[in-house]
């Protein structure tokens, strides 16, 4: 078997090979994901190659020069231990060097932080994947506040927030987020009329308390838990007015 070494990824050519590699490990995403990646930052999305076809992916969403998010760091099972996360995590600090980015930040599960702590990147806090199910109240026009997206977060994520709405169809399930707010009434308006419905997943920072009452104000469980890492300096950023993230992807 022979791994070529890391390449940008193409939409056209490599999507099918994505969203095999994405079910293959149990995530949630679906074409529109890879394809909203891939339209963000068609420069910043890598895949090793094996035997015809993509073994392994990483991509990186940068906003602005003060924080890029790496994320989609897989590789399907029979291909682990042959290095191809390293190679991918290294070309994607070199793609945020050449860029000139601050900081890089990402969600590490329990197999991926041996990886992202040898390349220098250091704990912040507790990030959770809840999940419980919404009857889908009706849609609302709902509007994000771009000014406190960028307090909350860190950077500018416009482009992304644009893409999104409030919620996202999903492989397995609904997703809930993102929701930057400065009340829970806000949020739970948000997360109750955003657009997700039925089995539903809601991501959100454990420092954020008030969204964790929420969370479960409205029947929804921890299902899995994730480490929010950092490489560079601290930038500023308020978690307490995140109430969903936007995914362990994209931050």
């Amino acid at each position: 078997m022979i791994a070529a070494e890391p390449r940008r990824l193409d939409c056209a050519a490599d999507l099918a090979d994505l969203m095999a590699l994405s079910t293959a490990v149990g995530w949630n995403q679906v074409e529109a994901d890879w394809r909203r990646m891939l339209e963000l930052e068609p420069e910043g999305c890598f895949g090793v190659a094996a035997e015809g076809r993509v073994a392994a992916s990483a991509t990186v969403i940068t906003y602005g020069r003060e924080l890029a998010w790496i994320g989609m760091v897989l590789t399907l099972p029979e291909y682990r231990g042959r290095g191809f996360a390293t190679q991918l995590m290294q070309k994607c600090l070199d793609y945020c060097d050449g860029k000139n980015v601050k900081t890089v930040k990402l969600d590490a599960t329990d197999l991926g932080r041996p990886v992202y702590e040898k390349f220098g990147f250091v704990e912040e806090y507790v990030v959770e994947r809840w999940k419980g199910t919404l009857e889908g109240g009706a849609r609302r026009e709902l509007a994000h506040d771009f000014e406190l997206d960028r307090a909350a977060f860190g950077a500018d994520r416009r482009a992304l927030l644009e893409r999104v709405g409030f919620s996202r169809e999903g492989r397995v399930a609904s997703y809930a987020g993102p929701v930057v707010c400065r009340t829970t009434e806000e949020a739970r308006e948000r997360i109750l009329h955003g657009g997700a419905a039925g089995l539903t997943f809601w991501d959100l920072p454990l420092v954020n308390a008030a969204a964790v009452r929420l969370a479960e104000e409205l029947g929804f469980a921890p299902a899995r838990r994730l480490w929010r890492m950092r490489r560079g300096a601290a930038i500023e950023e308020r978690p307490e007015f995140v109430y969903a993230l936007a995914g362990f992807e994209f931050g």
